[in-house]
């Protein structure tokens, strides 16, 4: 399962977020390191498709794709030098798959800014360099020890490695991510996956979350996403007849964001219905078939013999699995179909 690491400094509103997300309840007191060791938890992604299914197929149960969730406990300047709880926590940013900078927006004088100020596009800048830095002395250790290798080992591609390692230390030296550099798509794939292995955190895809309040003042920040974390905390344990009376939106803002990182992801959900359950499988955006199939079984993707899909608009149309095929909706794919979001598949599969 991927993950997702919330970053951010000190009180920025991780914790609060993390605890909205799962239900668990972590430390998220009024002060600077109080989450020290990081907690994660198991988030539904919203799917209104599984619902429809289950009431098509009157299923005995509901299962939604899941997505992981880790709070990382607040990074502050010079994180990458030891200052705060240093690399302890840098390290843990290597677990995960995407990062989510959580960047607060509002003026409170209440609650305690590790800076002392209030100044978003600062506070980004701050947890970008720190993520720099890391990646910076991470490579500036490895570029030895590879020069080394080099001159002892048979390894044909020593000299490459060398190159890639100074040409990503030059764009870190110049405050750019590791991901601006790239090799080309024509290099060995032996080099593409040790380029790959380098795991830098600056090579992780980000997405910033503005965590704003709309009682206060707020300061202008450009964010992939607004999110007021004290509001979306109040209304969550509330019923739809409640949110009905108070005119507020059955998709929240917190199902917009989780969406939002599940797409960033680069992730994609492919259904099955019946009785027993309605389910979302997660899959990563250019699967196969067999790739799929393999998602329900391992044992699938080799005995793979074709999957029966139909389109999720064409199924909920025709109604149930029967008018579909009377539709001429039922499409039959082999082994080289690449599945699209929203299919709904029985797999066949041999002995």
């Amino acid at each position: 399962m991927l993950s997702v690491g919330l970053v951010g400094l000190p009180n920025a509103g991780k914790s609060t977020l993390f605890n909205l997300l799962t239900k668990r309840q972590v430390s998220a007191e009024n002060f600077p390191f109080c989450t020290i060791e990081p907690n994660s938890g198991i988030v539904e992604v919203p799917d209104d498709r599984v619902a429809s299914l289950s009431k098509i197929s009157d299923s005995a149960k509901e299962v939604y794709a899941g997505i992981e969730f880790v709070d990382i406990a607040g990074l502050v300047k010079d994180a990458s030098s030891g200052a705060g709880l240093g690399n302890q926590f840098l390290s843990h940013i290597k677990e995960v798959d995407l990062i989510l900078l959580v960047i607060r927006c509002f003026e409170n004088q209440k609650v305690i800014h590790v800076e002392n100020r209030v100044n978003p596009q600062e506070d980004q800048e701050i947890l970008e360099l720190e993520l720099i830095l890391a990646d910076q002395q991470m490579l500036e250790k490895t570029l030895p020890r590879i020069e080394k290798e080099s001159k002892t080992s048979k390894d044909k591609l020593s000299s490459e490695k060398i190159q890639i390692v100074q040409k990503i230390l030059e764009k870190l030296s110049a405050n750019e991510p590791a991901k601006s550099y790239q090799i080309d798509e024509t290099a060995d794939n032996e080099l593409h996956k040790w380029r790959k292995g380098l795991n830098l955190l600056t090579d992780k895809p980000v997405l910033r979350l503005a965590n704003i309040n709309q009682e206060g003042q707020n300061i202008e920040y450009q964010s992939d996403f607004d999110l007021d974390i004290l509001l979306e905390s109040s209304i969550s344990d509330m019923t739809s007849e409640e949110r009905q009376e108070l005119e507020i939106s059955e998709q929240t803002g917190l199902d917009k964001m989780i969406k939002a990182c599940y797409n960033r992801l680069n992730l994609a959900t492919f259904l099955t219905t019946g009785k027993t359950e309605s389910r979302a499988w997660t899959f990563t955006n250019g699967m196969t078939a067999p790739q799929c199939a393999s998602k329900i079984h391992t044992d699938f993707e080799k005995t793979f013999i074709k999957a029966e899909v139909i389109g999720y608009d064409d199924f909920l149309t025709a109604g149930s699995w029967k008018k579909a095929i009377e539709n001429g909706k039922l499409r039959s794919e082999g082994k080289n179909y690449v599945m699209q979001d929203g299919d709904i598949v029985e797999f066949k599969v041999g002995a």
